[in-house]
């Protein structure tokens, strides 16, 4: 039985529905164990193990092929805590439990409820959470140097070619009035950000550079996602730089439309990472990689929905939205475009690499950090071996 915690803040956030959420539904039985399960380099027990290959896509009239499951651990039910913020790619996290997945691995997910990504670091770091995501950032890197123990494991959010993750929101009077052509025009303008020091204010530097401005030529202000909505609608700011589903409520009340992505200027930047703290990750190693696993099925399920569009896949998650979050209206969930989440759980590394040395030259991180010590990609690589590749 999954249990909700909620930790709040004090934000204003749209968020997981706990009336939804603790809803009871039904789970299609698990898959039959296939094969025995590979060990990574140095655990004893078999090393191989039988998967079919990930579906093809499906056309219009054509149901997804399930995905098989790797054999079901030989040992207790493991409670696993899992910090979730509210937005679309927690569905990952529910397709999974929803299809079986969860249950399969012998894992009980318990999901507590933050209201942003920063604020998990201190609990992963002591074990009041096990798994967490967030913006790789300033404070997290900081945190990371003073010797908090988190490792990046995988994929939560980036872009791809289509695929926004980060989107300027702006006024719609400035845009049907000509005064949002192009870089050079947020110049003088005020725009909102979750916080400073993370992903999206990276975009109003390369932005800069693109038009011809620095940062001390436009007014950045720190509002919620949900404030930032409000504020285009009152004209207290100009753009505001945020994820789905916001991007989209702003165009759906009138109030803002989409203008531009952080495709085109940072391509492949990743916006979220998954986290594994130490208290997990250095305690309970086979309880992680198998956590991998169940997250993969969910990311895979995700891209059949919403990179692939395959209409019965398309179909469960917004269904799932619809159910267990507070996205509950149709025509909000028609216009959502989701980023992209990597089904194989990879981190772009020289992404990461250039948002950091970014960091270290505009915002004020000191800390030297060799990242290829804070992205733990064993874990991803272990659920890949399980499942196979997925294209």
């Amino acid at each position: 039985m999954t249990r909700y915690v909620v930790h709040l803040f004090g934000l204003s956030l749209l968020t997981v529905s706990l009336a939804g959420a603790c809803a009871a539904p039904s789970a299609p039985p698990a898959p039959a164990p296939v094969g025995s399960r590979p060990q990574p380099a140095g655990a004893a027990g078999p090393t191989t193990a039988v998967v079919s290959p990930p579906p093809a896509p499906a056309s219009a009239s054509e149901a997804p092929t399930p995905y098989r499951l790797p054999a079901r651990p030989d040992r207790p039910v493991a409670r696993v805590t899992v910090g979730v913020i509210g937005t679309t790619s927690d569905v990952i996290f529910y397709l999974a439990e929803e299809k079986g997945y969860f249950e399969h691995m012998r894992i009980e997910p318990v999901f507590e409820r933050f209201d942003s990504g920063g604020r998990m670091t201190a609990s992963l770091a002591t074990g009041q959470i096990d798994v967490g995501g967030g913006t790789p950032s300033v404070g997290l890197y900081n945190s990371i140097a003073r010797g908090v123990n988190i490792k990046m494991v995988a994929d939560r959010a980036s872009s791809t070619e289509g695929h926004d993750t980060w989107n300027f929101v702006a006024r719609k009077d400035l845009l049907d009035s000509g005064a949002l052509r192009d870089w050079a025009d947020l110049r003088g303008r005020k725009i909102a950000l979750a916080a400073r020091g993370i992903t999206s204010e990276v975009l109003i530097g390369l932005a800069g550079e693109r038009g011809g401005f620095t940062l001390n030529d436009v007014e950045i202000v720190e509002l919620s996602y949900p404030d930032t909505v409000v504020a285009l609608g009152t004209k207290a700011i100009d753009l505001g730089i945020t994820p789905e589903p916001y991007p989209s409520i702003a165009e759906q009340r009138g109030v803002g439309a989409k203008w531009r992505g952080n495709q085109e200027l940072a391509p492949n930047q990743v916006a979220s990472v998954i986290m594994y703290g130490a208290p997990f990750f250095e305690q309970r190693p086979d309880i992680a990689r198998d956590f991998m696993v169940v997250y993969l099925l969910g990311a895979r399920h995700y891209n059949d929905a919403f990179m692939k569009q395959q209409p019965q896949a398309l179909a469960e998650a917004r269904d799932t939205l619809a159910r267990r979050t507070e996205l509950k209206d149709p025509d909000l969930l028609q216009r959502i475009q989701p980023g992209y989440i990597d089904p194989n759980g990879r981190l772009d590394r020289a992404a990461l690499r250039r948002d950091y040395e970014w960091f270290r030259e505009h915002a004020g991180l000191n800390a030297e950090l060799d990242l290829d010590q804070i992205i733990d990609s064993s874990f991803a690589d272990y659920a890949v071996s399980l499942l196979g590749e997925y294209r």
